[in-house]
């Protein structure tokens, strides 16, 4: 399950975005989406931001996602507005199922959502060898442009479950790039929400970088919503 999210930007300055959250309304419940530390929400009122979120919000929406806040490092998306880089690397997104907008229970708690992503996760994986590592370096070896692949369920406990993506994209300066998607799965005030990470794949270490950095987000998002 993936989250989908409408947002409110609350940039104003580089130091103060850091420590603004977002807030979303799901089922007449308010929700606040801290951005991760060192990110910067991305603002719809600036040209460069507006192209990135109105894509994005477009593709997840046509698969039944609804986005509520997006946020990048806060030096790439100043390089980005500066006119330096077209491309973000690192993002983070809060997601929630437009189905789910006004609902008051979660679709469904958090165990059966990493029961049913450890079965599809043993499903995939079941014919190729058991080493998490080698079974990475070997989709991504053969992985081929536009093609996306789920590496399975990533963690759980108590507050979400973590899973994992792979995607490899052609992008538009005509560059090849192994994206790294994990994402978590929780609920807020008896909500569902989900929580992304990218990030540019480089190794197998990108993953365990990439899981210990959504789990604070996790716990920060859990945190904001006491």
């Amino acid at each position: 399950m993936l989250g989908r999210l409408v947002f409110i930007t609350l940039i104003v300055t580089a130091a103060a975005s850091e420590t603004l959250a977002g807030e979303a309304t799901l089922g007449g419940v308010s929700i606040t989406l801290p951005p991760p530390a060192g990110f910067c929400e991305l603002d719809p009122r600036q040209p460069f931001d507006s192209r990135i979120v109105t894509t994005i919000s477009g593709l997840l929406e046509r698969g039944g996602i609804k986005l509520l806040g997006i946020s990048t490092d806060c030096g790439q998306l100043f390089d980005g507005r500066a006119g330096r880089r077209r491309l973000l690397d690192d993002l983070a997104e809060y997601r929630t199922q437009i189905s789910a907008l006004d609902r008051s229970q979660p679709i469904e708690p958090i165990a059966q959502s990493c029961t049913t992503l450890r079965t599809q996760g043993d499903t995939i994986v079941a014919t190729r060898a058991p080493d998490f590592n080698a079974r990475l370096e070997s989709t991504v070896d053969n992985i081929k442009i536009n093609e996306t692949r789920f590496i399975g369920l990533l963690a759980e406990d108590a507050n979400a479950c973590y899973a994992g993506l792979i995607q490899k994209a052609r992008t538009e300066l005509g560059t090849d790039k192994t994206q790294l998607t994990t994402w978590a799965v929780t609920i807020i005030r008896n909500r569902s929400i989900g929580v992304s990470r990218f990030a540019v794949y480089q190794n197998p270490d990108t993953v365990g970088a990439a899981l210990a950095k959504l789990k604070a987000d996790v716990a920060a998002l859990i945190a904001a919503n006491p």
